[in-house]
């Protein structure tokens, strides 16, 4: 025969109502009712204290003796089998996320008793398990976006030195956590050692209380061992129970970004055909150059221009013309120092400026050797052409105006007196050649 509902008390609840009837932790104890093949049928309350009956939203003590079927209208299955095993097994169970309505959520802890009965101890989990579903609902969605975009996120820890990027597919699996602080980042060739300094800053800001940081970067995240440009967007929080800086945020391929800037920037500054500086690129950094100067220091302005060049364009035509424009330019590349300022005036006519020169008039002369030297070579490979020069040296004193001036009267001297030829004008002599 099953057991029949009762409403005793064990020894052992009656000694324990003191306590556990103020207890602020909810606590019942149930007695579990077997049909007649001994499996559990139903539970009945023998005990509650005051913390479960405002869990339950009942006066205090009303409960007792009420079977589940009777409270709750059925019985689950799963509480009721845990319920069954402490209580005949002797064996303790933990229920982490029991939600009888779904609205409600549950923490519950089962032990055993004695014969037939079972405790329980439950805490209320509703607002954290809300929180934490939130929580995984915004990752997922986090997730997602992150998918659909080229963001990558990630988070810094100062305490451990430790950098770990989110769950996005565009880190490579061995680069997704990466320890030893920014030494650490260079010696796994996530960035280079120049760019270091880049987030050494952005770390002193965010310490000195900035709210955020934003920077270019190129890293090597996706692997390939391709380095990429990279957004960074960064802010700084201080958790909560360890004290520790924190520093989180994302960072976004830009790499498109930046070539179409770059060929913007390249469009604006160069020359098309020639690709050396336009002439208002030219102007602005020799005049940038002259300002920038050292006291007492000279500088070198070289004009030149290409001896007979309509013919060349009349002979070859246009075509023909434009090859022999684009040798001569390389000529210049090759001639000049890569600190060296050379542009395209216009036509046929080219600058070259050199800033702060020690010993001037050595230079000039080597520069103008090279650059007919390289003629000549030119002129072998079937590029035959000449050129005249026009060489002022001159001082900060002198604006860009009166250099390009001086230079310009020194290419008509040269071309005065037979063409394929230089002169080189002195400010130190009054502008004479």
């Amino acid at each position: 025969m099953g057991k029949s509902p009762g409403r005793r008390k064990s020894k052992r609840v009656r000694d324990a109502d003191f306590y556990l009837e103020n207890m602020p932790i909810a606590f019942c104890a149930v007695e579990i009712l077997t049909g007649e093949d001994g499996r559990p049928v139903d539970y009945c309350l023998v005990y509650h204290n005051r913390a479960y009956a405002r869990l339950a939203g009942l006066p205090y003590g009303t409960l007792n003796g009420k079977r589940g079927l009777e409270v709750r209208g059925h019985i689950d299955q799963e509480l009721l089998m845990c319920c069954y095993d402490s209580a005949f097994h002797g064996k303790e169970h933990v229920l982490k996320d029991y939600s009888p309505d779904q609205e409600k959520h549950f923490l519950i802890y089962l032990y055993p008793l004695e014969d037939s009965l079972c405790g329980c101890v439950l805490q209320d989990v509703t607002e954290n398990r809300r929180m934490e579903l939130k929580l995984i609902h915004e990752h997922e969605k986090r997730k997602t976006f992150l998918k659909a975009t080229t963001e990558i996120d990630f988070e810094y820890d100062f305490a451990t030195e430790t950098l770990a990027f989110g769950d996005g597919e565009r880190v490579s699996e061995k680069n997704r956590v990466i320890k030893g602080g920014l030494k650490g980042l260079v010696e796994n060739g996530i960035i280079r050692e120049k760019d270091r300094g880049r987030i050494e800053d952005a770390f002193e800001r965010l310490k000195a209380g900035n709210r955020a940081v934003e920077f270019n970067i190129q890293a090597c995240l996706e692997g390939g061992g391709e380095y990429r440009w990279y957004a960074v967007s960064s802010s700084a929080y201080v958790e909560q129970k360890t004290g520790q800086l924190r520093v989180v945020g994302y960072l976004r391929n830009v790499e498109q970004m930046i070539k179409a800037q770059a060929a913007l920037k390249k469009e604006a500054m160069y020359d098309p055909l020639v690709d050396l500086y336009n002439v208002k690129t030219g102007k602005e950094m020799v005049t940038e150059a002259l300002e920038n100067m050292e006291a007492g220091g000279e500088a070198i302005m070289f004009m030149m221009d290409i001896d007979n060049f309509k013919r060349i364009n009349d002979t070859y035509g246009h075509l023909k013309g434009d090859e022999y424009l684009k040798r001569f330019a390389a000529i210049l590349k090759h001639v000049f120092r890569k600190s060296d300022i050379v542009y395209r005036m216009g036509g046929d006519e080219f600058i070259g400026f050199a800033a702060d020169v020690s010993q001037p008039d050595q230079a000039a002369e080597k520069i103008v050797e090279r650059l007919y030297g390289q003629l000549e070579q030119a002129g072998r490979e079937g590029f035959e052409m000449q050129c005249s020069t026009g060489i002022f040296i001159g001082s900060r004193q002198n604006p860009y105006s009166g250099f390009y001036k001086m230079a310009d009267q020194a290419l008509y001297e040269a071309k005065r007196t037979g063409k394929n030829k230089y002169q080189i004008i002195w400010e130190k002599d009054g502008g004479q050649p």
